[in-house]
């Protein structure tokens, strides 16, 4: 059975967790850097070098804007022993493989009114390219400021989603706007990275309504106090999508203003809100998995599968792993692979909310 690696960070400072990151995940950050450059070299006419440069533009924004994530960020290049411009290209890579855009992720929140024993739950199946699935990582972070975070990543990158000990979690699915350029504004995984290191629910909110972003990003956030709110964020502004009946689900369209979606509409969001819907009032973890499993609309089904024989397989879309965060137990359950194959862990907070 597929299982994803286990990195646990505990330094004090965030240069020295980048390099406990660094050490730890070695061989699965080469390989990914290297996945990439094979990547680029057969979709993009860019070269490897070229791209490179263009982090280096993030680099300086950062140093200014989020200078402690970016001595993460450094701590995972130096315990590597690779570029930090290469560690950049795993944090940017999806700014730059927004042109073309690739469709990914479903994500949702089920809220009390929901919920069985009136919990508080935030979901996604992470769908990307089949060729990640071995470099993705499990991170726990324990902050020196007594935050700890669990979440998952690919390796090399900061954290890409997850939830915290102040009971605060994000989690993300790709967007794309008609107003989506390749100008430097704040890289995703560094948003994210940010958020979870919120103290509040509001904190993790106002930030990610005020960053400076030049591509759009769905982001759904959630809390232990039984909060959700969806933010189709974009260059121009953010669309807000609350709960209805204590459920939010969303893919990979904007539906605040569908008028700026540039890219097809997904039937993932509509299919797992029906499937929840019916559960609604009792709705657990088993649940849950069940609809993350389902198979409707194949091969844009919400498990996905590589389906796609046009293209090698390491390029195929596929879930590669899927996770749900049980607040009130400060339980995250990772699974490896597509939902329907594979084994759910559960991977336990050391402090309680």
């Amino acid at each position: 059975m597929l299982s994803f690696q286990v990195v646990k960070l505990t330094a004090d400072t965030p240069f020295e967790r980048g390099v406990q990151y660094g050490e730890q995940a070695k061989e699965k950050i080469i390989a990914g850097v290297d996945s990439y450059r094979e990547i680029f070299r057969q979709t993009m006419d860019s070269s490897w070098e070229s791209i490179k440069k263009y982090t280096r533009h993030f680099i300086e924004y950062l140093e200014k804007e989020l200078p402690d994530i970016l001595m993460e960020a450094k701590g995972i290049a130096k315990g590597a022993e690779v570029d930090l411009e290469d560690i950049m290209v795993l944090n940017c890579r999806y700014e730059i493989t927004k042109f073309p855009f690739i469709p990914e992720c479903t994500t949702c929140a089920v809220l009390p009114e929901a919920a069985e024993g009136n919990k508080t739950y935030l979901v996604k199946n992470w769908d990307y390219r089949a060729g990640i699935i071995d470099n993705i990582v499990i991170l726990h972070i324990e902050n020196s400021n007594g935050t700890e975070i669990i979440g998952l990543a690919e390796a090399g990158q900061l954290i890409r989603e997850g939830f915290n000990s102040n009971g605060v979690g994000i989690v993300n699915n790709a967007l794309k706007s008609k107003n989506d350029n390749t100008k430097i504004g704040i890289p995703v995984t560094f948003l994210r990275r940010r958020v979870l290191d919120s103290k509040t629910y509001a904190e993790a909110k106002e930030y990610i309504e005020n960053a400076k972003r030049e591509v759009s990003n769905n982001i759904l956030i959630a809390s232990k106090d039984g909060e959700a709110l969806d933010m189709e964020v974009h260059p121009l502004g953010v669309e807000k999508i609350e709960p209805v009946k204590g459920i939010i689900t969303h893919a990979n369209h904007f539906v605040a203003k569908r008028e700026i979606n540039d890219g097809e509409e997904s039937p993932r969001d509509e299919r797992l809100k029906a499937l929840l819907m019916k559960h609604h009032g009792s709705i657990n973890v088993d649940i849950i998995k069940q609809a993350l499993a389902d198979h409707e609309n194949y091969p844009k089904a919400i498990c996905r599968h590589p389906a796609d024989a046009s293209l090698p397989l390491f390029r195929r879309s596929m879930t590669v792993a899927a996770m749900i965060v049980d607040f009130e137990e400060s339980t995250v359950h990772i699974c490896a692979g597509p939902p329907c194959e594979g084994e759910f862990k559960a991977f336990k907070l050391n402090k309680k909310m």
